[in-house]
């Protein structure tokens, strides 16, 4: 009798001091944040993943997504910075949270989340009305040395693409004034109503602009294979990069092995022919990254952003 009640007292011991079992991530639908409204580049992207991980049956739960727009994608960025770290709550979002950190419009910077995987990058290039006097990079930047301000460029101040034109300003060492525009479709209506001589596009519109804008420069590593005569700026001499590039993030603190699986679970979904088809047919590429791998790009990335500031904030206010 006293073996018998030594062992249930034992038994109940163990019991009363045994863990808990970890759930398997995920158990409930996941929200990937979009920080900008419906319609647009990243917003699209993010529901041709959500569509490609629901039709390969991917995760056993939702990929929810969900439109947060406001202030530059701080907004949304801001969600999923405040969201408990585990997972269920991510962010899909270009460098404009670069830019906003850069010159100070947020308290927040890229290294407050946690970087789950790199998927795409398209790359922008220099484009000018078709009457444009300017052929060359070199003839734009020679009408920098002489014009200076009297020479517009259409773009979003202190947006993502104001940056390199002032990595331009700062290795030419000149300037120019920034005509606040917005988005992409305003800088063309400004290209075409004569308002701007020049702007940084997005590569769907070296199609959609071919009656009425010429291409300088490609601001990518590479040309365009839909303008093959596009040379690049590193071509004419320039240390210009420029190309928006959309990644994944989760709050920082996630766990390692969560990050991973929602890595997997992200790239596969990438890697699927009908989101490479979309991909491709936008005019940008994959260019999947994650990891330490990952995390070095961003900070190599963000910290070519903080050495133009100053630059930025300078003609942000002409």
């Amino acid at each position: 009798m006293r073996k018998l009640a030594s062992l249930m007292t034992c038994t109940v011991l163990a019991g009363a001091f045994a863990l808990p079992a970890q759930a398997e991530f995920p158990e409930k639908p996941v929200k990937l944040v979009v920080p900008f409204s419906a319609g647009g580049g990243t917003d699209s992207l993010a529901r041709a993943v959500q569509a490609a991980v629901e039709r390969e049956n991917l995760m056993s739960v939702p990929l929810v997504v969900v439109n947060a727009d406001g202030a530059a994608g701080t907004v949304g960025t801001r969600q999923v910075l405040n969201a408990e770290p585990d997972g269920y709550t991510i962010l899909q979002i270009h460098q404009e949270m670069f830019s906003a950190s850069a010159i100070d419009r947020v308290e927040y910077t890229p290294m407050d989340l946690e970087p789950v995987l790199q998927a795409s990058r398209g790359c922008l290039w220099v484009a000018v009305p078709q009457d444009s006097p300017y052929q060359t990079l070199d003839d734009l930047i020679e009408a920098a040395k002489t014009e200076g301000r009297a020479l517009k460029q259409a773009d979003d101040i202190g947006s993502v693409t104001h940056f390199p034109a002032a990595q331009l300003m700062q290795q030419t060492g000149t300037e120019w004034t920034i005509v606040p525009t917005g988005g992409t479709s305003k800088r063309f209506a400004a290209l075409k109503g004569g308002f701007s001589d020049f702007a940084f596009l997005s590569p769907p519109w070296i199609e959609r602009g071919a009656e009425d804008l010429r291409g300088l420069a490609s601001l990518g590593p590479d040309r365009f294979d839909n303008a093959p005569d596009m040379p690049t700026a590193k071509e004419q001499g320039y240390d210009v990069e420029a190309c928006l590039v959309r990644r994944y993030w989760a709050p920082e603190g996630t766990p390692e092995d969560v990050v991973s699986k929602l890595a997997d679970v992200l790239e596969a979904a990438l890697n699927t022919e009908e989101v490479q088809s979309y991909v491709e047919s936008s005019g940008e590429d994959l260019a999947i990254l994650r990891g330490e791998e990952l995390r070095e790009a961003v900070k190599a990335e963000y910290q070519s952003f903080l050495d133009v500031a100053d630059v930025v904030k300078a003609t942000a206010g002409q």
